[in-house]
């Protein structure tokens, strides 16, 4: 450097700088909800105590599910591990596809990235391990997660996707919610997730569903989705 002319100089920061601010560079997924501005954990109570009655509750009624868990319930909880919008599907009709409905399925992609933003810090500060964790007893029949356990992702997931389907779909509201009740479920019947998980994954995905609607340039999307799935639904 010490060779090289002030020009030269000039020009070698200049490459540098609009190589930070490329496209290739920015390492930052742009939300339409901005994570910062959202403190959940204030939201939500904290979880039950370690050893607490409550806890020991819980950990009761996970043996239980276990204990009457059939194989059909346990591949159901399997595919549902999956946080996929499609996992709805079977509510909406088998025309709900990524073939034809790419848009739709972007979009809910790009959401639940968001919400995973918003609700990742709150999972860290709770650090909550999962109930085998505290149990022996309990046997998981899902791939183990290597996140904390409170509150509940895929609650959250299943449902803020209720949510904004019904917004898409209200003809079909009280399906898509049963179907978030199942998939809620299934983490407990899978032993990865307290109820106490679930119940605050609910809250979680509401308010993060709410926050969403509120967003202009997601509703803008939200309404050519809209307009995708109900064209293949033939609605």
């Amino acid at each position: 450097m010490s060779h090289m002319n002030p020009r030269s100089i000039r020009l070698t920061l200049l490459v540098v700088l609009l190589l930070l601010l490329s496209p290739f560079a920015q390492a930052a997924e742009p939300f339409f909800v901005n994570p910062a501005q959202v403190n959940l954990a204030a939201m939500l109570a904290p979880p039950p105590a370690v050893g607490s009655p409550v806890q020991q509750a819980e950990i009761k009624r996970l043996l239980a599910l276990q204990s009457s868990r059939t194989p059909e319930e346990a591949a159901f909880a399997l595919a549902d591990a999956e946080r996929s919008v499609l996992r709805f599907a079977d509510v909406l009709g088998p025309n709900f596809t990524e073939e034809k409905c790419p848009k739709t399925i972007a979009l809910f992609t790009a959401a639940r990235k968001n919400t995973d933003a918003i609700v990742n810090p709150a999972k860290a500060l709770f650090h909550r391990p999962r109930p085998y964790v505290a149990s022996g007893e309990i046997h998981p029949c899902l791939p183990k997660p290597n996140n904390d356990s409170y509150p509940s992702g895929h609650s959250t997931f299943a449902s803020q996707t209720a949510v904004l389907l019904t917004n898409m779909v209200p003809e079909k509201q009280a399906e898509i919610f049963a179907r978030a009740e199942l998939y809620r479920d299934n983490r407990m019947i899978g032993g990865v997730h307290y109820p106490s998980d679930i119940e605050a994954g609910r809250i979680s995905g509401t308010v993060a569903a709410a926050l969403l609607l509120q967003d202009a340039a997601f509703k803008t999307e939200l309404e050519e989705a809209k307009k995708e799935t109900r064209g293949a639904l033939g609605m």
